[in-house]
């Protein structure tokens, strides 16, 4: 049992080499996506006004904000609002090409309603087409617009990290016994599976928690466009779904007032003929893993009455369980420790997959010579 699960190991580890190195190393680095983004891009993605907090900067009335930019970009509709008020992150607004479902984004400033972009399609920066890369491989929309073969891909390389995972853990049950032991002065095979079986111990429980959220985001994803919509046409709005009455800076102040304590974090605009306009935000919480987007308030497009509101502390465990794994996934949940944590250990399957090849190489190797001696210790036998 032992020899097929090494087995299995082995062979799974080589067929997900190249997609294993590939989410690895791009994993590591969009923990930091935010900062890289501002690093990047300051003056776009980066405000200055925390600097200066002390002179009373706020955001200026959302339905001010809205009008300066439908007028801005009258061939775009919106269809989605990320919502920042520290000063430091420029809100990002996400607008769709009329007559189309092609979503573009742009940096917007919202203490001096100012567009600080033009529209940009979702993969056009570089940490975004990083994000697509991590996701789907650059894959999907391959032998078809609707194609999800990069998202499949995804889903299948999430399920061999995880069995990675677990079956390394079986096949070296007592690592806890080798926790510190690398033997630098025997051989390279020697040294290669300490070091193979020393990252693996260590970085195993991260390892196991990127996996199983990575199953859950690829398999979502999937879902959602091949089952959900996979047979119906395309919705291309040629026109805002909202009344023109709508007042959305009323709606968010009455969302705080639905929800104790709710921060407004992501307004999701009405796109397509059966989705409202809900207030996605967070509240005090004694759950670290709880996301930004764990509670909610929904608003009817046309009447903009209220239709509910969820707060997200009472949700059922299985929901609070999906919910924490955004945090989890991109290690988020306990500030700049976690990220540095998940950027390290992100690399964990990158060196585990180095590792793996050399040892399979290595012990390829001695196989070979062996049976090399064995073919000359037969032809020099005497007959």
């Amino acid at each position: 049992m032992r020899k097929k699960l090494f087995k299995l190991h082995s062979y799974f580890a080589l067929i997900a080499l190249v997609p294993v190195i590939i989410v690895s190393l791009t994993g590591s680095i969009l923990v930091f996506k935010t900062e890289i983004d501002q690093s990047l891009m300051p003056g776009v993605a980066a405000l200055e006004y925390h600097k200066v907090s002390d002179k009373g900067f706020s955001r200026q009335n959302i339905n001010n904000l809205l009008k300066n930019i439908e007028s801005s970009f009258p061939e775009y509709i919106v269809g989605a609002w990320e919502i920042f008020d520290d000063g430091k992150e420029a809100d990002r607004v996400y607008l769709i090409k009329k007559g189309t479902d092609d979503w573009h984004k742009i940096y917007f400033d919202p203490y001096d309603n100012r567009v600080l972009s033009e529209p940009a399609l979702l993969n056009s920066y570089l940490t975004d087409w990083l994000l697509e890369l991590h996701y789907t491989f650059l894959l999907n929309g391959i032998g078809g617009e609707d194609s999800q073969w990069g998202t499949l891909i995804g889903l299948i390389t999430a399920l061999f990290l995880t069995f990675l995972g677990v079956s390394g853990l079986v096949l070296h049950r007592k690592f806890w016994l080798q926790l510190l032991t690398l033997r630098i002065n025997k051989s390279k095979r020697v040294v290669y599976g300490d070091l193979h079986r020393l990252v693996g111990a260590w970085s195993s429980p991260i390892i196991l928690i990127l996996g199983v959220t990575g199953i859950y985001f690829n398999a979502v994803g999937y879902y959602h466009v091949v089952f959900e919509h996979g047979d119906e046409e395309h919705y291309t709005p040629l026109s805002s779904l909202y009344s023109k009455n709508t007042d959305f800076e009323f709606l968010l102040k009455d969302s705080l007032s639905q929800l104790e304590g709710f921060t407004p974090t992501y307004l999701l605009f009405p796109h397509e003929p059966e989705v409202n306009i809900t207030v996605f935000g967070y509240l005090p919480s004694a759950n670290i893993f709880s996301s930004n987007y764990s509670s909610t308030v929904t608003y009817h497009r046309v009447t903009s009455e209220l239709i509910a509101a969820v707060d997200g502390r009472e949700a059922g465990a299985v929901t609070q369980v999906f919910d924490s794994f955004r945090e989890l996934h991109f290690g988020s949940f306990a500030g700049l420790g976690s990220k540095i944590l998940w950027c390290i250990f992100g690399l964990a399957p990158f060196i585990l997959s180095i590792t793996g090849l050399t040892i399979w190489l290595l012990r390829r190797q001695i196989k070979k010579r062996r049976i090399f001696d064995k073919a000359i210790l037969d032809t020099s036998s005497p007959a």
